[in-house]
């Protein structure tokens, strides 16, 4: 199977501009779709972390075109139009989302699968020409044997990855407020600022993952 990882940004998300404008990051994920009044719908969920998550989380509330069905603690289950969702309006039959999107300020980071690599620079070709409606960055392209079995099943972290996120943990990275910036770990690790921050986002959406999975 090809996996291909992207950057997006697009018009209409109820949670882009909340990680924007505020400092919130989310988890989101598509759960099924259903009909209602004669109209497609797409039942979502999302986690909330970061300073503002309250203030991001009534803002979804106010959102015009979604719907929260229910709230457990940091976590919200919404509705919101098919037909007004971009993940609808961009894909196709031979392209599926894997696991859930990281969303943080201002923009989505995808992973989306498909058995052939065309597809999958296709579904690239077609999202850039949204333009002034989407932008899309190509972060990797990689054949990777991935079986359907693989959704139900957690990968495993390299013990680096749960190393530099324990001494971040130990540092008061995850605290609130936090006791330590990306930029001062960085430094006091000797880790380069870039590799640090993308191997701590693995670890948090593997952790992320288990903790949704469990509740």
């Amino acid at each position: 199977m090809w996996v291909a990882e992207f950057k997006v940004w697009h018009k209409g998300s109820p949670l882009l501009p909340l990680s924007e404008q505020m400092d919130v990051h989310m988890f989101s994920q598509y759960l099924n779709t259903f009909e209602e009044k004669g109209k497609p719908k797409i039942m979502r969920m999302a986690v909330f972390w970061g300073k503002d998550k309250e203030n991001a989380i009534k803002e979804l509330y106010k959102h015009t075109d979604s719907e929260v069905i229910f709230r457990e603690s940091d976590q919200l289950f919404f509705s919101q139009n098919a037909t007004r969702s971009f993940h609808t309006m961009v894909s196709d039959k031979n392209v599926f989302f894997l696991g859930p999107i990281l969303e943080e300020k201002g923009f989505q980071w995808w992973k989306v699968g498909s058995n052939k690599k065309e597809n999958l620079l296709r579904f690239f070709e077609r999202i850039k020409q949204q333009k002034g409606f989407a932008t899309i960055e190509l972060l990797s392209i990689k054949d990777k044997k991935i079986g359907l079995l693989s959704f139900s099943k957690m990968p495993e972290l390299d013990e680096r990855d749960l190393e530099w996120w324990k001494k971040a943990l130990q540092e008061g990275y995850y605290q609130y407020p936090r006791k330590a910036s990306l930029e001062e770990l960085s430094k006091k690790m000797g880790i380069p600022y870039s590799t640090l921050k993308d191997h701590l986002r693995k670890t948090e959406s593997f952790l992320m993952r288990k903790i949704g999975r469990e509740l």
